[in-house]
């Protein structure tokens, strides 16, 4: 008795390896999940010890254990379950003062306005600040009409201003100096 269908049926032929390599693969692409405005990631930590079970015998025989729990890009919550993220997203972190004033890190400039050693000084109510300088001189700083008295500012006049106007917008953003008006922002 000769037969014309094949060995295997559909449902039991291999599927390709390279489909899907887990379920969380299929479930979350990129390891971000997405629940009420949260943008979860799952973190897995190795745990020294034996992993904690209910009862009082030792299941495992390693001497450290994987656990996983979920944390929020956006907001920095942090659950043991990714379904215990029941409220929205409301409270996303602020945004750097970097990204604020719209200045890169890859920047020369901008790393140097971070790294040098430079006083920003404010005397009175009002858009001038003075900066003094790792090389001595003082330079001034007009924060309104983003000018400043230093070689780098008069001569090539860069986007987003010398290292010494981003110092001062920086101090600003952060708190360290109070703006024009005299008030702390935070």
């Amino acid at each position: 008795m000769s037969t014309n269908r094949p060995l295997q049926s559909d449902s039991h032929q291999d599927r390709p390896t390279d489909e899907y390599t887990s379920d969380r693969d299929r479930s979350y692409p990129g390891d971000i999940a997405r629940l009420n405005g949260h943008e979860l990631v799952a973190i897995d930590e190795w745990l020294p010890g034996a992993e904690p079970t209910p009862y009082e015998i030792d299941l495992s025989d390693g001497y450290e254990y994987r656990t996983r729990y979920w944390r929020c890009r956006k907001c920095s919550q942090e659950r043991n379950h990714r379904d215990e993220f029941t409220t929205r997203c409301d409270n996303p972190q602020p945004a750097t003062a970097l990204e604020a004033g719209g200045y890169s890190i890859d920047d020369p400039r901008t790393r140097r306005a971070l790294n040098e050693r430079l006083d920003v000084r404010f005397g009175t109510v009002g858009p001038i600040y003075e900066i003094g300088s790792e090389s001595g001189n003082t330079y001034e700083v007009d924060i309104e009409a983003t000018t400043c008295t230093c070689p780098d500012f008069e001569q090539r006049q860069p986007d987003n201003g010398c290292k010494h106007l981003r110092r001062v917008d920086l101090e600003i953003r952060t708190g360290l100096v109070p703006a024009p008006d005299g008030t702390f922002s935070r």
